[in-house]
């Protein structure tokens, strides 16, 4: 009883996550600051409370990760460039983290192969760098180390998923795929071309990636309490 009751709260948070990115996304706020604050704030707290409740191992790691996560978007809200840096060294740790979770996960380390496969999301996100490298300031060296990351994050993914049937991995390469692509339309955004379509997608993009990053860590610790069983 207490299994399914957990499930059905679990159910009704994800819900309440899609709405509010949803919600987030399409609506112009801007009229209704405190709305739009809790809306774009509340959407990473509630990732953590699904993930303590959904998962049987509370990986310290994936914790932190959101937290950090949670932070640099506040940073980035004031939008300043004090901020933004602060915003974006928070930001490299949390992909840090990510970058850590993923390498423990996965089996297949040839990094040969890995290296190859980062080579094309790397080239997308050098391509949004070069776009906002007049605009940024002392942020942009974290960007460019957070971007060799978000490309080896890719790689992984990707080579793993192409040689691995499992469902975990389908989960990973999706998210890996979305991060790469979120982080460039963000930076394009906030940095170079400001404008409703891309905060739209930024949105979207944020929302749906750290949802299957979450779904992928949810079975990758339930493979892991399967073999140790």
């Amino acid at each position: 009883m207490e299994i399914l009751d957990k499930n059905k709260t679990v159910s009704q948070l994800t819900i309440l996550y899609i709405l509010a990115v949803v919600t987030f996304s399409f609506l112009d706020l801007k009229s209704f600051p405190i709305l739009e604050f809790l809306l774009g704030s509340i959407r990473i707290p509630l990732l953590i409370l699904m993930y303590f409740l959904a998962s049987k191992v509370k990986s310290t790691l994936y914790f932190s990760a959101l937290i950090l996560f949670f932070f640099a978007y506040l940073f980035f809200r004031e939008n300043t460039p004090f901020f933004n840096f602060i915003g974006a060294i928070i930001s490299l740790a949390y992909r840090i983290l990510i970058f850590i979770i993923v390498y423990k996960s996965i089996e297949n380390k040839n990094w040969l192969a890995i290296v190859l496969a980062s080579i094309p999301f790397f080239f997308i996100y050098l391509y949004a760098l070069l776009l906002i490298e007049k605009e940024v300031k002392m942020d942009f060296y974290p960007w460019v180390i957070n971007g060799f990351l978000t490309s080896f994050i890719g790689g992984m993914a990707t080579f793993n998923f192409l040689f691995q049937d499992k469902k975990r991995l389908y989960w990973l390469f999706i998210s890996a795929i979305l991060f790469v692509i979120q982080i460039g339309v963000f930076l394009i955004n906030k940095y170079y071309f400001p404008d409703e379509i891309l905060r739209m997608l930024t949105i979207i993009l944020f929302g749906i990636s750290n949802f299957t990053f979450y779904k992928f860590v949810l079975l990758q610790e339930e493979l892991k309490l399967k073999y140790a069983s």
